[in-house]
């Protein structure tokens, strides 16, 4: 007994003080020494529970869908991905499925463990022990696994001792870097100072006039805790490079899948990406679904590059440092040594730079551009996503003229929209726009310089891309208003009831989809602006192209043709911003001064039902239920002309009406703004009477939104008509209607009857056509 305890107490000593032994031997998992040592012994060893552990991973369907702008609260990390303990569980693969159950070596289930943890002993079996190479190894920088990766890992490690297989296996890309974020250690004086406390507010940028995005200190985050997120992180496949130094990816993959066969457990299908360079695929990738890892087992790559071309002349299977310093970003060329339990930064930057939270390339910043041009709008989204500042000799390479040049004759145009609507899903749209205009790539990125006829004054393409940043900038933060004092028409409740014809609707802090379409439409405003007073209207240049391309507007010639983005996206961009203009046009106009009569006299009209054929609508003035086709009140009567206005505007915007009213609201907060620049009066008297103006303007948008949704016009548009085509022509309605364009005249009229006559029978709305179009009884 004390011969057993003595051994198991030395082998405790090992295991802390194993950067003093020299000894070449087998990397084992920590519960395989655990399960060798007494009960005692096993008591003080320090077991990490689940429910501190940090997921930050993100998923492979939903990539950088978790970066969106409105996923974050003030005082969260800076980083892309929800960080949220995991629930304890077993295994990798959920219970009820039968392709996986818990192994005797799988990890306890109530704890996961510090990877870099692992005890190398010796031992008489066969050894599959990292091959020497120079690296360096962070220093006190560890990565915490939780139970479902460290169960991962394991099974690869039993993969490789089971197989004979002296590989070296390294996770590679954004899951170290961003695990990595979730430590304390790489936290701490990024987010924010060391002496600030954690509510402490991150000052935005609100003017146009501002420099380059400083990262952290730019534009705030808008937010929303994890409770309103749209992503569950437990229900989120997470993604996982896996490179290898000697084998082919679908050679291990074969060897995973004999090792699940030989265990019992079901064969995994195997995917293989075969080379492509075209897509950005040089070397042969095996992929494949674990439990709920999407794993892309690749090759350590070394390239080299073509002055014509950013796809490589040659690629072979490199080293760890030829792999580091081949990527892209020194903080994308960190690797997690799964044999080891070891972050390795070959570079010598990468871990520097995630902790000063910058962006930097690993080789001299204008060679890698210049080799692969499309690296610097990586660049730029990475430090919009991270919130990261650009490097200083990085922010002087991406200005060069050189890599203008190869970034428009060398990079597809679909990669170059990618990566703007990568950079308008990042936590910092704002920021990102104001590096591609600072760092002048825009008009490089946004091709529009052909379309645009320079002023007087200077380079007019660049003036539009300000403003243009400058609208974007006012939507953003009035979006982060909103999130901190939510007004009356954005209240959770007030939603819910006032949906129509059963249309489910979401706010703009909870719809991601819309609000990138909204910072679209806001950077790109100023451009269909200036084409509109150029006498363009709707179209630019038709150029020699013929067919529905050659009457195609500027904004879906830019998105469509050069953005590459799919036309029914970029038909809800342009819709947006009319949308926007008539909402401003209904308000220059006294809209306003309607509405409020109808929030003084309580107008309402309220859907009843779940949806359109069960629903029906009842009419309300103040305390008095009223019938909407006999009443004759004005009062009455000037609401529902009020109603048929903006119901035409919510017919063609539709589910996007939220977005085009904040992007209305932003365009006279911006006025306002410049002409606050424009002036030179200083003094209280002056700025006082300006905040009086900026609260005026929020107020009257407001309280029309809050009438919009009071008078039941939410969700009409997906209302249906009360006579179909066929009934209009019968003997009881109008039984020698001729065919044409009357018809839809017809059509037009029953909709704007019953807009007008919310709540209306079938009956009346028979006798007022037949009243109307007596001709064709």
């Amino acid at each position: 007994m004390v011969s057993s305890n003595l051994c198991s107490i030395l082998a405790v000593m090992l295991f802390f003080f194993r950067p003093f032994t020299s000894c070449q031997a087998l990397t084992v998992n920590k519960n395989q020494l655990l399960n060798k040592l007494s009960p005692k012994v096993q008591s003080s060893i320090r077991i990490i529970p689940a429910s501190t552990c940090l997921n930050a991973l993100e998923s492979r369907q939903l990539r950088f869908y978790n970066s969106s702008p409105i996923l974050e609260d003030r005082h969260t990390l800076p980083l892309s991905t929800e960080i949220n303990p995991m629930k304890p569980v077993t295994g990798i693969f959920d219970r009820g499925t039968d392709e996986f159950n818990n192994s005797r070596d799988s990890p306890s289930q109530n704890c996961s463990f510090i990877r870099d943890e692992s005890l190398p002993i010796e031992t008489g079996s066969s050894s599959f022990s990292t091959p020497a190479k120079k690296k360096i190894v962070s220093e006190g920088s560890s990565i915490n696994l939780t139970e479902e990766e460290e169960e991962l890992f394991n099974i690869l490690l039993e993969v490789m001792q089971e197989s004979e297989i002296t590989s070296t296996l390294r996770v590679a890309g954004g899951w170290v870097r961003d695990k990595l974020l979730a430590t304390e250690e790489f936290r701490r004086g990024n987010a924010r100072g060391a002496n600030d406390s954690s509510d402490r507010i991150v000052d935005r940028l609100t003017s146009k006039f501002k420099g380059p995005s400083s990262g952290r200190q730019g534009t705030k985050v808008i937010g929303a805790d994890s409770s309103r997120t749209l992503i569950d992180p437990h229900d989120v496949p997470v993604d996982i490079d896996i490179a290898l130094d000697d084998m082919l990816g679908r050679e291990f993959a074969d060897h995973l899948n004999e090792w699940m066969t030989q265990h019992g457990r079901k064969k995994i299908s195997v995917g293989v990406v075969l080379k492509n360079p075209e897509k950005s695929k040089h070397l042969e990738t095996a992929t494949m679904k674990v439990g709920k890892f999407w794993i892309d087992f690749v090759n350590l790559r070394a390239e080299e590059y073509t002055e014509d071309s950013r796809i490589p002349d040659l690629m072979r299977i490199g080293t760890p440092e030829e792999d580091s310093f081949r990527r892209d970003l020194t903080i994308n060329s960190l690797f997690y040594n799964i044999n080891t339990g070891e972050v390795e930064d070959f570079t010598q930057r990468g871990l520097n730079d995630l902790k000063k939270g910058a962006v930097a390339t690993p080789l001299p910043a204008l060679t890698t551009l210049l080799d692969d041009p499309l690296r610097v709008l990586r660049s730029v989204r990475f430090a919009a996503r991270l919130r990261f500042t650009i490097d200083d000799a990085l922010n002087i390479a991406a200005m060069d003229e050189r890599v203008r040049v190869a970034l428009a004759l060398k990079v597809a145009r679909e990669r170059v929209g990618s990566e703007v609507d990568l950079m308008l899903r990042s936590q910092d749209p704002v920021g990102a726009m104001r590096l591609l205009i600072n760092l002048n790539l825009a008009s490089t990125v946004f091709p529009v310089e052909a379309l645009v006829k320079s002023g007087k004054n200077g380079n007019k393409t660049r003036e539009i891309f300000i403003d243009g940043l400058h609208i974007l900038t006012t939507t953003h933060n009035h979006l982060c208003d909103c999130k901190a004092k939510i007004p009356i028409w954005c209240e959770k409740k007030r939603v819910s009831a006032a949906a129509t014809y059963g249309v489910q609707e979401m706010t703009l802090v909870n719809d991601e989809e819309s609000r990138r379409r909204l910072w679209y439409a806001s950077f790109l405003k100023p451009l269909r602006d200036h084409f509109r007073t150029q006498g363009h209207t709707e179209q630019a240049k038709a150029g020699a192209r013929q067919g529905k391309k050659a009457s195609r507007s500027v904004i879906m010639k830019l998105m469509v043709d050069e953005l590459k983005r799919p036309l029914r996206e970029s038909e809800s961009v342009e819709a947006i911003m009319k949308a926007s203009d008539d909402f401003t046009n209904l308000l220059n106009a006294g809209c306003d001064l309607s509405a409020t009569a109808c929030l003084l006299e309580d107008i309402r009209v309220v859907y009843h039902g779940a949806d359109d054929e069960e629903g029906h609508i009842t009419c309300h003035m103040g305390q008095r239920v009223i019938d909407s086709a006999t009443e004759s009140d004005p009062l009455w009567h000037h609401a529902m002309e009020l109603r048929l206005l903006v119901s035409k505007v919510l017919d063609r915007v539709g589910p996007l009406w939220r977005a085009a009213m904040i992007l209305s609201l932003s365009e006279q907060l911006a006025m306002l703004e410049n002409e606050q620049f424009s002036y030179t009066i200083e003094g209280d008297v002056f700025e006082e009477s300006q905040s009086e103006m900026r609260i005026g303007i929020v107020q009257k948008y407001d309280s029309f939104a809050a009438v919009l949704m009071q008078l039941g016009l939410v969700g009409i548009w997906s209302r249906e008509p009360l006579i179909n085509g066929r009934e209009v022509t019968s003997e009881d309605i109008l039984p020698n209607l001729p065919q044409g364009p009357i018809f839809r005249e017809i059509m037009d009229e029953q909709m704007n009857w019953m807009t007008t006559h919310p709540g209306g029978s079938k009956e009346f709305l028979i006798i007022h056509l037949r009243n109307v179009f007596r001709e064709y009884i």
